[in-house]
């Protein structure tokens, strides 16, 4: 079952939000800010991090047992990502009512080129193996980011002399089912990634008419052979990542236009 193009929801993040008030109490604060947009990051146990634990929470995001938060930063949110098309999917329509029109996600990937491991990815584009996105467009093998968007974030990118390639990636739902055969599928439509979210997130905004785009960091290798952590797993070494993403976003924040 895919998109019927017409097709009104029963529900919508404008509803849900009527019917639980005190979850979304701060909407009008953010909108009297005239913010419009937020940096979508993953990030374990970010109640430890001295800089988020600064920053006021505008929105508790619920996914089941899981929840995250949003935090409001100068000119922007910064919202903690759940993993997944459909959790992360519903937190940007839910973000919507708080007047956000521009998603900005920086996440981490699988490398399929491990010739590509030590750069950023730029995603120009995402190959749909989820389904989450069928009910939001009509079935295509890729969605894409939106241009404009894609553009700053290359600027920004060229402007730093961060090492980059502008690439697609491979959304797949199924961690535990990345198969040979469909990772070579994946490489042979151009794929140099494998996340969770991105083509979720294309869908959504492409449907509810939002500015989506994707930096992707790679945090492992998902070679035939075998798989391996290109991230050292010791002390400190992952938490110093996490707080680079989060210094590129404060950077972000400030110099994107």
């Amino acid at each position: 079952m895919s998109c019927v193009i017409g097709d009104e929801e029963i529900v919508t993040a404008e509803q849900f939000a009527s019917h639980v008030p005190s979850e979304f109490k701060n909407v009008e604060l953010v909108k009297s800010k005239n913010i419009k947009r937020c940096f979508m990051v993953f990030y374990d146990n970010p109640h430890k991090n001295k800089f988020l634990k600064k920053l006021k929470v505008v929105y508790r995001f619920h996914a089941g047992s899981v929840m995250t938060n949003v935090y409001l930063y100068r000119n922007t949110l910064i919202a903690i990502a759940p993993l997944g098309g459909p959790a992360a999917a519903t937190l940007m329509e839910e973000l919507t009512v708080f007047g956000i029109e521009e998603f900005i996600a920086i996440g981490s990937a699988g490398c399929l080129d491990e010739s590509q491991k030590d750069k950023f990815v730029l995603v120009d584009r995402a190959i749909r193996d989820e389904g989450l996105s069928y009910h939001y467009l009509k079935p295509s093998t890729y969605v894409e980011t939106n241009g404009e968007l894609t553009a700053k974030l290359e600027q920004y990118l060229k402007t730093n002399n961060l090492l980059y390639i502008k690439a697609t990636t491979w959304t797949n739902d199924a961690f535990y089912r990345e198969t040979k055969q469909k990772v070579e599928m994946a490489k042979g439509l151009g794929a140099v990634a494998v996340e969770m979210e991105c083509s979720a997130w294309c869908a959504v905004a492409k449907l509810r008419k939002l500015k989506f785009a994707q930096i992707l960091y790679f945090s492992d290798v998902v070679k035939q052979e075998s798989w391996e952590r290109t991230i050292k797993v010791k002390k400190g070494y992952n938490n110093s990542l996490r707080d680079l993403i989060l210094n590129l976003v404060k950077d972000m924040a400030d110099k994107l236009l």
